[in-house]
This record gives structure tokens, C-alpha cells and sequence, in this order.
């Protein structure tokens, strides 16, 4: 498994509130980690930030007695990996909250979070808000995460259909976000990783926004010469590059970030 990780201010924000995180945790386990800040200038940035240092601390501190330091490898049967997602997630909730309430300025902050632990065989997915996670598996792209918004709301109850609902005026109300509240409840999946050659993909609005699905694999699965064949990491790179850049071209929005991982 290869992975990399961009993001971008826009072409319409004077800040950037979005920020990710990737780490390999032991030889078996990656961490995969996109918010999506929301709270005045600097709040959603403060959000962003936060939720993603608590959760990725949570995470590491809870796995470290279970990885081998001679194999580097976690005893992942010993863990219950949709638990710790819920976990890692109230725990970012928590310190979002409590530090929206002890600065006036910080009130309204709040952030999405989409992340995601690869164990093995297998990719566990934890969302909270809008940011979404994909898979891009036989030149097909499906949607793993469901969005936790109004307008995804309207959609469920069948009031609006989801092509309305790209030009909803409402789409970026959320129902649902990391620090608004003393609790929040993530979804939480779990599947197993798709076939050697597909992909994945966790990202902020600000790239499916502005980029049609149509875009996204054409990026995806186009064949160029601006790499070597076996060059991941330069494959990777080219093509999140390429997709921020289509983003922008097509109004820039919104931050744009993007963790794009190829599996082998």
C-alpha cells in the first residue's frame, strides 16, 4: 500500500482550515486521518487541527503495547478496531468542545472528520460531517462514507434527489460535526481492502465540490508518461497534484485536500 496526501488553500479562501494526517503505525496498521474545519478565521483551522492531534494520539497510545518492537507488527486480533475508531472520535469530540468553550472566539468552532485504519486485509472508516471517503475499484468510484448534512438529509427522506442536491444552496449545513456538542456518534465501517490496483480516497467538499465523478477517475486511471510504471509514490503525487489543480481550475472554492492511496 502506497499513500499521499495534499491540501490546498483555493482560489477563494484567505485561509486554509482544512488538515490531514498519515502514518504507519506498525507494519500492518496505517492511519489515515481529513478534517474539514469550520468557526470564524482561525477557529476551523484550531478544530482541524485539534481533532486530528487528540484522535491520532488516541489511536497510537492505545496500539503501542500491542505492536511487537522486534516484527513490528500490532496483535490486531487482541483489538476491537470499530471500538477504538468510536473512541479515537469521542475523544476528539471532547477536546474540540472543551476548548471551544474556554475562548468566547472559539464558540461556533467545529470539524468534520473522516478517517480510516488499514488492519491487514482490511480498511476500518469512521465519519463524522461531510468530508467522505471513496473507493476507485474497476474504473468504478463508490462512496463508502454517507454524509452527515441537510442536504443529504433531504435526499434520505426523498424530497430532493441527490443530482438537486449539487446545487443545493443548503449543501454545506451539517447535521452533525466533531466539537459542537459534549457527544457525537461516528459511523463506523468496516470492509475489506479492494483488489491490488484499485484505490482509495478520503477528501474535503472542496475537492468533490468541484470535480465531477467523471473528472475524478479520468485523473485516476488515465495512462501518461509523467512517471515510471512502478513509481508509486511519483504516481500518487502526480495524480492528487492533478486533481487539486482541476478543483481550482473549476472555481477553487473551497480548501481542497486529498489523501489518495493505491493498494498492491
Amino acid at each position: 500500500m502506497y499513500f499521499y496526501g495534499k491540501t490546498d488553500i483555493g482560489k477563494m479562501r484567505s485561509t486554509n482550515q482544512d488538515n490531514f494526517l498519515t502514518m504507519r503505525l506498525s507494519d500492518n496498521v496505517t492511519m489515515f486521518v481529513l478534517c474539514d474545519g469550520m468557526g470564524g478565521t482561525n477557529g476551523g483551522n484550531i478544530a482541524s487541527n485539534l481533532a486530528i492531534r487528540t484522535f491520532a494520539d488516541h489511536i497510537e497510545h492505545l496500539l503501542s503495547e500491542y505492536i511487537d518492537a522486534n516484527t513490528d507488527i500490532c496483535d490486531t486480533e487482541k483489538l476491537d478496531f470499530t471500538a477504538v475508531l468510536h473512541d479515537a472520535v469521542s475523544a476528539a469530540n471532547s477536546a474540540v468542545y472543551s476548548r471551544a468553550h474556554e475562548n468566547s472566539e472559539l464558540a461556533n468552532m467545529g470539524t468534520t472528520i473522516v478517517a480510516a485504519l488499514s488492519v491487514d486485509d482490511k480498511m476500518y472508516v469512521a465519519n463524522v460531517g461531510d468530508s467522505r471517503m471513496y473507493t476507485l475499484e474497476g474504473e468504478c468510484l463508490t462512496q463508502l462514507t454517507h454524509d452527515h448534512s441537510y442536504v443529504q438529509m433531504l435526499v434520505d427522506l426523498g424530497q430532493i434527489t441527490k443530482e438537486e442536491a449539487v446545487n443545493n444552496p443548503r449543501k454545506n449545513i451539517l447535521t452533525r460535526a466533531v466539537g459542537t456538542e459534549p457527544r457525537v456518534e461516528a459511523d463506523v465501517m468496516e470492509y475489506f481492502l479492494p483488489c491490488a490496483g484499485s484505490y482509495m480516497l478520503l477528501c474535503s467538499d472542496g475537492l468533490y465540490n468541484f470535480l465531477t465523478e467523471e473528472e475524478l477517475l479520468d485523473v485516476v486511471y488515465a495512462e501518461n508518461n509523467e512517471y515510471d510504471e512502478d513509481d508509486y509514490e511519483a504516481e500518487l503525487a502526480y495524480k492528487t497534484e492533478k486533481l487539486v489543480d482541476i478543483a481550482n481550475a473549476n472555481g477553487g472554492g473551497d480548501n481542497i485536500t486529498i489523501i489518495l492511496i493505491k493498494i498492491l
